[in-house]
């Protein structure tokens, strides 16, 4: 054997220069994914903005569907006018009763004056 020295000097240099070639690859994909993380955290919150405003639609519309329809109202008011005409028949009866309870103040006090006076 002879005394030949194995020369690892290249394989360093090799080692070395895919190490920073791949501490740059990492470097460049770590740049890129920041923008993608940030993405999808903005997906994300715009995915809860979208099924917040589904919820407030919903009960938007369970809201409308109990509510009074035109017919409702039509109905509403046709029993308003029919109030309101016995109103006006219960106000006449009144004001004759009310005649009436004038005439009878007027009989029970004449007779009050008579008894007390003689």
């Amino acid at each position: 054997m002879t005394g030949e020295v194995l020369n690892i000097s290249p394989i360093i240099v090799w080692t070395v220069a895919l190490g920073q070639l791949l501490t740059f690859a990492l470097t460049i994909w770590n740049l890129m994914a920041s923008g993608n993380r940030a993405n999808t955290k903005r997906l994300d919150d715009h995915a809860k903005q979208i099924d917040d405003q589904a919820l407030r639609l919903q009960s938007l519309e369970q809201t409308q569907k109990t509510m009074p329809t035109k017919d409702d109202m039509h109905g509403i008011s046709l029993g308003l006018e029919g109030m309101k005409g016995e109103m006006k028949a219960m106000r006449a009866e009144m004001e004759g009763s009310r005649e009436i309870m004038v005439r009878l103040e007027a009989i029970v006090g004449r007779h009050e004056n008579h008894l007390l006076k003689g």
